[in-house]
C-alpha cells in the first residue's frame, strides 16, 4: 500500500449511480437480446460482476468457465487463482456472490450456449470474437461505454467497480475480515481505508443515535 493513499469520494460509485448504471445496462442488454446481438448482453454481465464482486480487471479476464461454482440455495462462488502481487496478496481465493449475481451468471452462460460459444471447462466467461479471453483493455473500453451511455462522470474505471463494492460491502456488514478475504487484500489495513461510510448514510446512522 502506498503511503498517503487514500479512498476518496471521487474514486466509487453513490448508490444512485450504481442503480442509474445496472439500469440502462439491463435495457440495452434487453434489446439486443431481441436482435440476437451480444453487445450490451455481455457488457451488462460485465459491469454487473465488476460491481458486485470487487475482481481487478486483470481477474476478470482471466475467469474460466471453471472458475464459476453456481448452485441454487447453496454456496455461489468463483476462484480467483492468480491475484495481483506476491504471498496472500498473490494466492488463490474464493469470492462469493450473491445470488442475484449468480442467477445473471446462470443466464449468461444461456446465452452463450445460445450464440453457440463454447461453455467448456477451459473456456473463457469473457471471450472474443476469436474465442480467446478479452484482453483487460477491451473490457475497460466496454466498461466506460457504459459509464458514458449512463451520463456518469466518464472518470469512472472499471476499478472504480473495486472501489465501489469494497466501499457498500464494509458499509452494509461492518466486517473487515470478510471484505479483505472477498478483495484479496494481504494487508487489513489497506480495507480499512474503505471505512469511511458513505455520505448518503450519514444521516441514517446519526438518527440511530436517538432511536
Amino acid at each position: 500500500m502506498r503511503n498517503g493513499y487514500s479512498i476518496t469520494r471521487d474514486k466509487f460509485l453513490s448508490v444512485h449511480e450504481v442503480s442509474r448504471l445496472l439500469a440502462i445496462c439491463a435495457y440495452n442488454a434487453a434489446q439486443d437480446a431481441k436482435c440476437g446481438r451480444k453487445t450490451w448482453v455481455t457488457r451488462y454481465m460485465l459491469v454487473h460482476l465488476a460491481l458486485n464482486s470487487g475482481l481487478r480487471v486483470s481477474e476478470i479476464a482471466a475467469l474460466k468457465m471453471s472458475d464459476l461454482h453456481l448452485v441454487n440455495g447453496e454456496d455461489n462462488y468463483l476462484i480467483v487463482r492468480h491475484g495481483k502481487g506476491r504471498g496472500a496478496h498473490g494466492k488463490k481465493r474464493d469470492v462469493y456472490l450473491d445470488q442475484e449475481i449468480a442467477s445473471h451468471l446462470r443466464q449468461y452462460i444461456a446465452h452463450k450456449r445460445a450464440w453457440q460459444e463454447s461453455a467448456s471447462q477451459d473456456s473463457p466467461l469473457f471471450a472474443g470474437r476469436s474465442g480467446r479471453h478479452y484482453t483487460t483493455t477491451a473490457l475497460e473500453i466496454s466498461f466506460k461505454k457504459a459509464v458514458a451511455a449512463a451520463n456518469l462522470p466518464l472518470h469512472y474505471s472499471i476499478h472504480s467497480s473495486r472501489h465501489t463494492y469494497a466501499t457498500l460491502l464494509l458499509a452494509k456488514t461492518s466486517n473487515l475480515r470478510f471484505v479483505q478475504k472477498q478483495l484479496g487484500h494481504a494487508s487489513l489495513n489497506m480495507t480499512a481505508l474503505y471505512a469511511n461510510v458513505l455520505p448518503e448514510l450519514n444521516q441514517s446512522l446519526a438518527n440511530m443515535l436517538i432511536e
